[in-house]
């Protein structure tokens, strides 16, 4: 399955995540100050797209043979450009988000709404160092193993007839609808785990080194 990689500049991964993600990426792409990560961890993205406020000078000079698009418009975010970059150097099934599901807490909500707005172009997914995250509009294949944390919220709308297979807390024919009825910190018993519903749209959060409780 083709995919690609954007790294964006917020609280960058591990070096062993980044180069597992590379290791079968078709294409490699940073958000502006994502470069400078790529420089410290040293790996070489096929292009920089952005408008290159987060870039250190030092970074500008390091991939100076590397092309480096600068785009200044305010009416999309760095990730985006760089999201609509990929997008047009070909078809992905997936684009992998590192970096995005952390630091600045505008820039992370942001990136949620980026999930959904590509929803019917690409599958996008966040990653960071505790787990994932997607959008969904119909059943879901939990693609992770026994003991997974999942989390699981409403889009914009209500998503009505949800049903779960294989976790711990069953949900049974519910509707979500975020803020009233969520579905937080549920638990992968076994595989495959399934979620499925009838209509709306869903954010898939699994989290693979949770760190606390039920919250």
């Amino acid at each position: 399955m083709p995919y690609a990689v954007i790294l964006t500049n917020g609280m960058p991964p591990t070096a062993a995540a980044l180069r597992r993600a590379l290791t079968r990426s078709a294409l490699f792409v940073c958000a502006d100050g994502g470069a400078n990560t790529a420089r410290q961890f040293g790996v070489t993205p096929a292009a920089i797209i952005g408008d290159f406020d987060s870039v250190a000078p030092d970074t500008v000079s390091h991939f100076r043979d590397v092309p480096q698009i600068r785009d200044a418009g305010e009416d999309r975010t760095d990730t985006e450009k760089a999201i609509e970059y990929a997008l047009g150097k070909g078809a992905f099934d997936e684009i992998k988000l590192l970096g995005g599901g952390s630091g600045r807490l505008d820039h992370v909500i942001g990136h949620i709404g980026l999930l959904r707005k590509y929803l019917g172009r690409v599958r996008i997914v966040m990653e960071g160092g505790d787990g994932r995250a997607y959008v969904a509009d119909k059943d879901q294949e939990i693609e992770c193993p026994r003991g997974t944390v999942v989390s699981f919220f409403a889009v914009a709308s209500p998503v009505e007839g949800v049903t779960t297979e294989n976790l711990r807390y069953p949900l049974r024919n519910r509707t979500l609808e975020l803020g009233l009825q969520d579905s937080i910190s549920n638990i992968v018993e076994a595989t495959p785990a399934w979620i499925r519903f009838k209509r709306g749209t869903l954010l898939v959060v699994e989290v693979t080194n949770p760190r606390t409780g039920r919250g």
